[in-house]
Formats: structure tokens, C-alpha cells, sequence
């Protein structure tokens, strides 16, 4: 942690209790199918995003991005769990062309790596 202040309007979660915690915090994730996106958020603020392109049977995942001042509490890797979990519900294959995705499923998520689309 560092002791510089959050941007302003943007929501510094590390004034507030762990994800979770406290009876007024809340940690909801939408999915806008619409938008090919998925967001996360925390008290009604959007932390979190996740983008994604359909293309048949599959998800090109492309970009994700967190707040900077929610970075460092797991809100990415709760993002991409939901995204990987609406990815099986849905019977599609994931291509994760953001970095982050393939880093995420490859080296700390095996068990999602049936999800990954083969050439």
C-alpha cells in the first residue's frame, strides 16, 4: 500500500473493510451481454470491467481493467471467475487474449484450463 490518495471519484476501497466484510459492503457482478462485457461492483461503484468479442461457440476475452484504487484485494480474479463460470453455464470456449486472463487460467487456475478454445 502506498499512502497516495485515490483519483478523485474514484472509490479507495482501502479505507473500507475487506470484500465481504461489514454489513453495509456490497460485491455484485453483471453481466451486459449486450456490451460483451462483464462488471464488478463494490457499494454500487464500478471497480472492475471485463470485455469480451462473441464469435461462435467462444469468447475472445480482450481487456480487462481495475480501478487503481481496487487493485491488490482480488476484485480481477473474482471478475474473471464469473466470466470463466458464465463461459461454462453458456457452452462456450474462452480465448484469452488479455494478458491477465491467460496468466490467471495457466499458471493459477488449471481447473478452468478446459475452458481454453483450441486452434
Amino acid at each position: 500500500m502506498t499512502d497516495q490518495a485515490a483519483e478523485p471519484g474514484t472509490l479507495d476501497i482501502s479505507k473500507l473493510e475487506p470484500l465481504g466484510a461489514g454489513p453495509t459492503r456490497t460485491h455484485v457482478i453483471e453481466h451486459l451481454a449486450e456490451h460483451g462485457r462483464f462488471r464488478l461492483l463494490i457499494d454500487g461503484k464500478e471497480v472492475a470491467v471485463l470485455d469480451y468479442r462473441r464469435l461462435p461457440g467462444k469468447w475472445n476475452i480482450v481487456h480487462t481493467y481495475t480501478e487503481p484504487a481496487s487493485r491488490g484485494y482480488g476484485v480481477a480474479s473474482d471478475l474473471v471467475m464469473a466470466t470463466l463460470d458464465a463461459a461454462r453455464v453458456e457452452g462456450v470456449k474462452v480465448i484469452p487474449t488479455c494478458p491477465y486472463v491467460n496468466w490467471w487460467i495457466t499458471e493459477h487456475h488449471p481447473g478452468y484450463e478446459d475452458l481454453l478454445a483450441t486452434a
